[in-house]
């Protein structure tokens, strides 16, 4: 099924809003069997969206359409379908009720400008939204299927998976199927490279695109024969396994949960550079105090030195962005915290505080076990919040190598 996405608002177009729905709606209707071949982004304007729908390229049947339905002047989607439509919509007094009612719970009195919220099409059908009070429209205009939805995240994804994609889903005659594989650790050229006969070879039925992201790289497998995308699924594992920690929407730190809990280990954290920023993705996990007992954010070096028990004379020789400072704050958190494991990170991430002989973004990651720890150096870059992230991600993938005993 041929789609066409017309995300509609100012905020999109100025830049102050990133568009997050479009690439969430194209990887759910793919899957579901639908796919987006055209795409247009515009403003809050009757013209521009009059203008948009008559632009549809030939051939395409559905059309869906995000934003513009909330009750102030400048969400004009609404009154634009009821005039391309050329339908006369009515006032829903049961619809005005509920809503007056439901805010009313909550001690709100719902203003009269969310009257044009109760409109309903005279010859389309609504969309419920259980989320909020912009219901979607369902038009069918001369052969053309329009679906309107509010532009909120959250409504969005919830009217599309609980009506749009159901549907798209029982339209669609063949059903592409997606695999992707979460790899960190590598660059994308590492894993072209490593891939090599896998990419050189494949057939017209499969797709393999490399998506590289902060985190890693993830390689998405796409066809619609789900025995071939296997297969091509686990040749590549084969080629690039030390790289892969999971599939598909599998977190870093998820996984390493996992492993912690299956071999009865703890984890705590000593953080520099970081800020508390491992401690925090291992606590996003729910069930996480199970494996992550905690961590200290030593970011100035007293607090490394009264805190932490780094030795002064390490700092005053070494620095505190050094292998050895790693190696101490690694061994002595997870002695004070009493963990099986200690892991460390200490960095320079910028913009300012580098030399020549310890440039931004150089970092020293130190893993603990009581009978050895192991200090890693890399090179970074230059932006901060890049550096704190990559950080982050490497220490994480550490911790998951030596629980694979790599």
């Amino acid at each position: 099924m041929k789609i066409a996405l017309i995300t509609i608002g100012n905020e999109l177009l100025s830049g102050f809003t990133v568009d997050t729905n479009a690439a969430w709606i194209g990887n759910q209707v793919i899957q579901s069997g639908g796919n987006i071949i055209w795409h247009q982004t515009i403003g809050d304007s009757l013209e521009e969206i009059h203008a948009s729908l008559n632009q549809i390229p030939i051939g395409i049947k559905t059309i869906i359409i995000t934003g513009g339905l909330g009750p102030t002047h400048d969400d004009v989607t609404a009154h634009a379908l009821y005039e391309f439509a050329d339908d006369t919509p009515v006032f829903d007094e049961d619809y005005w009720t509920f809503l007056q009612e439901k805010l009313s719970k909550r001690n709100l009195k719902l203003p009269e400008i969310n009257r044009n919220q109760a409109m309903k099409p005279g010859n389309g059908k609504i969309i419920p939204n259980p989320m909020g009070s912009a219901r979607g429209l369902h038009y069918c205009v001369n052969g053309q299927t329009i679906i309107a939805l509010p532009g909120v995240p959250g409504e969005m994804k919830e009217m599309m998976t609980a009506t749009i994609l159901p549907w798209i889903k029982s339209q669609s005659s063949q059903r592409l199927i997606v695999k992707t594989i979460r790899t960190t650790g590598i660059m994308e050229s590492g894993l072209a490279e490593k891939m090599g006969d896998i990419v050189n070879t494949i057939d017209k039925n499969i797709k393999i695109a490399f998506l590289p992201q902060f985190t890693g790289v993830d390689i998405r497998v796409s066809g619609t024969d789900k025995t071939v995308v296997d297969e091509k699924v686990n040749e590549i594992n084969s080629h690039v396994s030390k790289y892969i920690y999971g599939q598909d929407k599998d977190r870093l730190e998820e996984i390493i949960g996992q492993m912690l809990k299956e071999k009865t280990l703890t984890l705590t954290t000593a953080e520099s550079c970081t800020g508390g920023l491992v401690g925090h993705r291992l606590t996003n996990i729910p069930g996480s105090s199970e494996h992550y007992l905690g961590g200290i954010i030593s970011y100035s070096n007293k607090v490394k030195e009264n805190n932490l028990g780094v030795d002064k004379s390490t700092l005053e020789q070494f620095g505190a962005v050094s292998s050895e400072t790693a190696k101490e704050m690694a061994e002595n958190v997870r002695s004070k915290l009493n963990s099986d494991l200690g892991l460390s990170i200490t960095g320079i991430a910028g913009p300012g505080g580098g030399t020549d002989e310890k440039p931004v973004g150089l970092t020293y990651i130190a893993l603990a076990d009581g009978k050895n720890t192991r200090v890693k150096e890399f090179r970074f870059l230059s932006d901060r919040m890049l550096n704190k992230n990559a950080s982050a991600q490497t220490a994480l993938n550490m911790v998951r190598l030596y629980l694979l005993n790599e």
